[in-house]
């Protein structure tokens, strides 16, 4: 389990670190279809659509790294005060919820990716790419996020053993 925690783990900073500097271009193209359409008066046909490809991009592979880095919204009000073993078995508990919802996603993602890929959709724009590569991006995402609620079950799992102290040192395998 330490092995696929350390894994995991690794793998969903990486690639959140890495899909956080697509914020950079994100920002540039805004400002730039900003500048060709207020100033300059000729604006792009392909910013909007670049936008939303990046923006879906840094959301749904961001999405394990949010849930590695505790950067989900959380109403803590109840386990705020709870000790870490209680607050354990509660994660446990509702992890069940989680998965199956993001099971369903990923799933059904899936399905509409196939239906798309199946017929080249395209975005309904007038520069028109490709939309089925980003409709990849929602089972793939819910794939990494999956990956990380495996890994934050085991960390539960240590937690309630008492051997967290284990995972946080990277002790053995």
């Amino acid at each position: 389990m330490r092995w696929y925690i350390r894994t995991v783990d690794t793998m969903n900073e990486w690639i959140g670190k890495i899909f956080c500097w697509l914020l950079i271009p994100l920002v540039f193209i805004t400002a730039f279809e900003v500048f060709m359409r207020y100033v300059m008066q000729q604006p792009t046909i392909w910013a909007w659509d670049v936008n939303i490809q990046v923006f879906a991009a840094i959301t749904f592979f961001s999405g394990g790294y949010a849930l590695l880095t505790k950067g989900h919204v959380t109403v803590d009000v109840f386990t705020l005060r709870m000790e870490k073993r209680k607050r354990a078995i509660l994660e446990i508990i509702t992890s069940f919820f989680f998965f199956f919802g993001i099971a369903v996603l990923m799933i059904k993602g899936y399905e509409m990716f196939l239906m798309s890929w199946s017929v080249k959709e395209k975005m309904p724009t007038i520069w028109a790419p490709p939309y089925y590569i980003m409709k990849f991006f929602v089972p793939l995402g819910c794939a990494l996020l999956l990956l990380q609620g495996i890994s934050e079950l085991f960390k539960n799992l240590y937690i309630i053993a008492g051997k967290d102290h284990e995972i946080l040192k990277g002790k053995g395998d």
